[in-house]
């Protein structure tokens, strides 16, 4: 047994070195001055993720300079000392996905143990890039509703809230047919999508990705429409790149079910002129969420080290049977005319229910 639980926590510790090596973290630079704007060399700066309690630490430059880089998109707080200066702390300091946060400090003259706390987010200007892009809100992708046509959700679909948008984005995990869009004037089809810095794409004429990715686990979403940088390859068109959920310092998750059935959905036009009631449509996507730190009693205690993200969706489906008219012709002149009122009814059973389990 101790034996299971050491590979299991050597395991998580290998996983999350390999994650911080991805693509679709930031970084925070700036300046550091005086109270007269000359440059202040050796002063310490600290960044601290609030949620992981991840700690990164450089020193400024003889110019003053500073970067706090390859930081997990998250919250974070910004610490500077230096000997004759206050201490300085910035709280709620937001980096977002592979995006780079200007903070330029000036300190104030005083004892070491005095504090000047500010608590406020950075700039999002794009200063330090040329790239351009855009960020959907963290709370959008919380709480902006995508459709349940008959397959799982899609969190590609916010990707029409991005400027520069033209086409549609289909849901169906085994069919890219209905995926024709393109950013900013782009080659249609040419998108890559990067999960965690990693490319989904596939090589195949009729699936372009892997749509297993679920909307429940998706932290931020960004796409990088014009002039990114080349380790972006593989793209003829813009990069999506979703940003997953991780574990922090405190368990957290949540459940959710997303159902859609006759009860709650309203007739359709045709369905209430022909005085016909509701169909069979159940749709029901649902699951759960679980995060922390790994913990293991008398053993291990991943807190500010080791965490862990688990969710579990399902995905049921059963449609209404169809029914259908065969229309005979008949040829009038040089004319033919579908004779429906002789037209023989059958009637497609309704198929047995889909149910899809992922995690």
């Amino acid at each position: 047994m101790k034996r299971f639980i050491y590979t299991l926590v050597f395991t998580l510790l290998a996983s999350t070195v390999s994650l911080r090596a991805q693509t679709t973290n930031g970084s925070i630079q700036g300046t550091v001055t005086d109270p007269s704007g000359a440059a202040i060399g050796g002063a310490s700066v600290t960044g601290r993720n609030l949620d992981t309690g991840l700690t990164i630490t450089t020193v400024t430059t003889d110019a003053g300079l500073y970067s706090l880089a390859n930081l997990p998109p998250g919250r974070y707080s910004v610490t500077i000392q230096g000997p004759g200066l206050k201490k300085y702390s910035r709280e709620g300091v937001t980096v977002q996905t592979d995006a780079t946060v200007a903070l330029d400090v000036q300190m104030e003259l005083g004892a070491v143990s005095d504090n000047v706390t500010v608590i406020a987010d950075a700039s999002q200007l794009e200063t330090a890039t040329s790239d351009i892009g855009s960020t959907v809100q963290r709370s959008l992708v919380a709480n902006l509703p995508l459709a349940v046509p008959g397959a799982i959700r899609n969190p590609v679909e916010f990707i029409k809230l991005v400027p520069g948008f033209v086409g549609s984005v289909g849901n169906d995990p085994a069919d890219n047919t209905k995926d024709d869009f393109k950013v900013n004037g782009g080659q249609e089809g040419g998108t890559d999508v990067l999960v965690d810095g990693v490319s989904i794409s596939l090589v195949s004429p009729n699936i372009q990705w892997n749509k297993g990715v679920s909307s429940e686990a998706v932290q931020e979403f960004k796409v990088l429409q014009s002039n990114f940088s080349p380790e972006y390859g593989e793209s003829g068109d813009g990069i999506v790149s979703l940003t997953l959920k991780s574990g922090t310092n405190e368990f957290h998750g949540s459940v959710y079910d997303n159902l859609r059935n006759r009860v709650l959905d309203a007739n359709s036009w045709r369905n209430n002129t022909s005085l016909t009631p509701k169909g069979l449509d159940t749709q029901n996507d649902f699951g759960f969420t679980l995060g922390g730190p790994v913990w293991v009693p008398h053993l291990y205690n991943g807190k500010d080290k080791t965490f862990f993200f688990l969710l579990m969706k399902a995905f049921g489906y059963r449609p209404e049977a169809h029914q259908y008219l065969v229309c005979h012709q008949k040829a009038f002149g040089r004319a033919t005319f579908p004779l429906c009122s002789l037209a023989r009814s059958f009637t497609i059973p309704r198929p047995t229910t889909r149910f899809l389990v992922t995690s």
